[in-house]
């Protein structure tokens, strides 16, 4: 009886961790002061959004190697900030990447820009490479990546502005990652599309001022707010406590990676 009792206990223990490793998530990975976020299940394959900076882009490398991972289906830079695209060049060095994405602004990848240049060489002259923008939808297995902005590579002069927003979509899950879109970009989106909810909201540039509006947080609803933040950003006010106060007063639960470290959410739970 007892040795039936065991078998049942570890039996349910390993459904319990085989669903587990099944269960697609989102991860926010603590790359500092930078974004890295990476979705995905080893059966439906893997997205990167966003790589951190020069030096933080070999931490997503270890990242994804914990978890096993060899190959990504798809490689997205939502805007060419350094902090965002700095580690493609350690990931294309490790995985193999299928599909490469980035929305397409005009770089000054010239000999005396050796960054860019070599961004461009590396990044948007490999094969599996085009722009995205507004409209365009990604499938990772269960998984839908809808682009909602911006409608095109010059749509706004500044950089941030022009990030790529994607809604994340899993059933009945639905994340919104707005790399660092701010207002201007948050105003476009609320006049061009009437259904921005989401149950979690990863927060456009860092929780600076210039972003997360309150009537773009009430539109989104977010039940959770996740901030990608280093504790070298605290100095330049990000997040900002006007963005704190507004999150709190509309009732938001907030995560941070400089407190919390990588953030995981189990898309089916």
């Amino acid at each position: 009886m007892i040795r039936m009792s065991l078998f049942i206990l570890l039996f349910f223990s390993f459904a319990q961790a085989t669903a587990a490793e099944q269960s697609p998530t989102l991860d926010v990975i603590d790359v500092g002061e930078g974004d890295a976020i990476l979705i995905g299940e080893k059966t439906q394959g893997w997205a990167l959004i966003d790589s951190g900076n020069l030096i933080s882009g070999f931490r997503v490398v270890d990242y994804m190697k914990t978890r096993g991972i060899d190959s990504l289906t798809h490689l997205i830079t939502t805007h060419p900030h350094p902090d965002h695209i700095g580690g493609v060049f350690p990931v294309l060095h490790n995985f193999r990447v299928e599909n490469l994405y980035d929305n397409g602004e005009k770089l000054r990848a010239t000999p005396d820009n050796d960054f860019y240049r070599r961004y461009v060489e590396l990044f948007r002259r490999r094969e599996g490479y085009r722009a995205l923008k507004e409209g365009d939808i990604l499938i990772l297995g269960d998984i839908r990546l809808r682009i909602l902005s911006p409608k095109s590579s010059d749509e706004f002069e500044d950089w941030n502005s022009n990030s790529l927003v994607i809604m994340l979509e899993h059933k009945s899950f639905r994340a919104l990652l707005v790399g660092d879109a701010n207002r201007e970009t948050e105003r476009a989106l609320l006049s061009r599309h009437k259904n921005l909810k989401a149950q979690v909201l990863k927060i456009g540039h860092h929780g600076a001022d210039d972003a997360s509006s309150e009537e773009f947080l009430k539109a989104v609803g977010p039940k959770l707010a996740i901030l990608s933040v280093g504790k070298e950003q605290l100095a330049q006010e990000k997040p900002s406590k006007a963005l704190l106060s507004r999150l709190k007063k509309l009732d938001i639960k907030v995560l941070r990676t400089d407190i919390r470290g990588d953030i995981r959410v189990d898309l089916d739970d």
